[in-house]
């Protein structure tokens, strides 16, 4: 084995671009909140992740938002069904939400998992 083999240093690496995830995944109004529930497990977004959402975004049918539904938060799809909101979940355990109050807190953009 040669004395040079191993891991390289960073001094070694040239370095093209670096990457800042604070410009990345943070834009004006956005907020993090931990998730608590399984709720939407089938779209990727699982008990203990971090969202990332926009405050103040008007949402379209098929995002996914964060909302405040009779005083209590929750996370669903977001669908307009005969001209009224319809919250959907992404998993099969839970029931589709017909608010008849609904203040959409944001839109999610981003999930941060950690393993």
């Amino acid at each position: 084995m040669s004395p040079n083999a191993g891991w390289p240093s960073p001094a070694e690496e040239e370095l093209l671009d670096t990457i800042s995830f604070d410009e990345w995944l943070i834009e004006s109004s956005t907020f993090m909140v931990k998730i608590q529930n399984d709720a939407m497990q089938n779209a990727g977004i699982f008990s203990d992740d971090i969202v990332i959402f926009r405050r103040g975004q008007k949402p379209k049918s098929g995002d996914i938002v964060i909302a405040d539904v009779d005083g209590e938060w929750m996370m669903r799809y977001y669908q307009i069904e005969d001209g009224r909101p319809v919250l959907y979940p992404a998993n099969g355990h839970y029931e589709a939400v017909r608010p008849e109050e609904l203040i959409v807190i944001g839109v999610i953009r981003s999930v941060i998992r950690k393993y």
